[in-house]
C-alpha cells in the first residue's frame, strides 16, 4: 500500500532545516482520519522542491494553508504512525502531523538542545492560527521530552486546548510491553502524559487500538 508524504521545508542562515504542515496519506483514501501531537520531525526530507499544492486542492477538502508543499520521504517514525493507522483504518487516508516545534532533527537530545538555545527562531513553531484539527481525533504522542523545557509544555497545553474534550488521546502505556492509544484528558496543569511513537511501536513493544476507544 502507497504512502505518501507532503510538508513544508524551510532553511535557516545558521545551518537548521524546519518541516512543517506534514500530511500523511496511504492507501486510496483521503478522509483526514486523525491529527497526531509529536515532538519534532525526524529524518524526512524534501524528494524534489516541485509544488504539490495542486494535489491537496483537487483531493484533500481540509487543505487551506499558505506556502509550498513538497513530496517528502517517509522516515521509520512516519511508517511506525501508518502501521499503527491501518490496525483502524485498513483503507486508507490521511494522517495530519503536528509538532511542538520544527526543527528537522532525528536526535531529540540535540533537537532539544538547538530549541533550548532559540526557541523563538523563525520557523521554530507552528503559528496557533494556522493549527486546525477540523474536528478530528487528536493523539498526543510527545513522550515525556515535552518537560524539557517550559516553552514546550506552554506549546503543547495550548494545542490540548484547541482539542474538544471528545477528540482527545494519547498513547498510553498498558503493560510492560504493550501501549494503546486511549481517550485522554488534561491534568491539572492543562497537559496530557504520553509516549512517544518511536519508543512505543519499537524495541519490542506493540501499540494498539484499546478496544472502547471510537474514533
Amino acid at each position: 500500500m502507497q504512502t505518501q508524504c507532503f510538508a513544508k521545508w524551510h532553511e535557516d542562515t545558521k545551518g537548521y532545516a524546519y518541516r512543517d504542515g506534514t500530511i500523511l496519506q496511504y492507501g486510496d483514501g483521503w478522509k483526514l482520519l486523525g491529527n497526531v501531537i509529536l515532538l519534532n520531525p525526524g529524518s524526512a526530507k524534501p524528494l524534489r522542491f516541485e509544488k504539490a499544492n495542486d494535489t491537496f486542492e483537487k483531493n484533500y477538502p481540509y487543505f487551506a494553508d499558505e506556502g509550498e508543499y513538497y513530496p517528502f520521504s517517509v522516515d521509520p517514525l512516519m511508517r511506525s504512525l501508518v502501521g499503527l493507522f491501518k490496525q483502524k483504518f485498513p483503507e486508507g487516508g490521511v494522517i495530519r502531523i503536528y509538532n511542538l516545534f520544527n526543527l528537522a532533527q532525528p536526535k531529540s537530545g540535540e533537537a532539544l538542545e538547538v530549541f533550548a538555545k532559540a526557541p523563538d527562531r523563525e520557523w521554530m513553531t507552528t503559528p496557533m492560527e494556522k493549527v486546525d484539527f477540523h474536528d478530528a481525533p487528536v493523539i498526543v504522542a510527545t513522550g515525556g521530552s515535552v518537560h524539557a523545557h517550559p516553552k514546550l509544555e506552554d506549546r503543547l497545553r495550548r494545542y490540548i486546548a484547541k482539542v474538544p474534550a471528545d477528540k482527545l488521546y494519547a498513547i498510553v502505556r498498558t503493560g510492560d510491553k504493550t501501549f494503546a492509544v486511549q481517550k485522554a484528558e488534561p491534568d491539572d496543569n492543562g497537559l496530557v502524559e504520553s509516549y512517544h511513537p518511536s519508543y512505543a511501536c519499537h524495541y519490542g513493544n506493540k501499540t494498539v487500538w484499546e478496544n472502547d476507544t471510537v474514533v
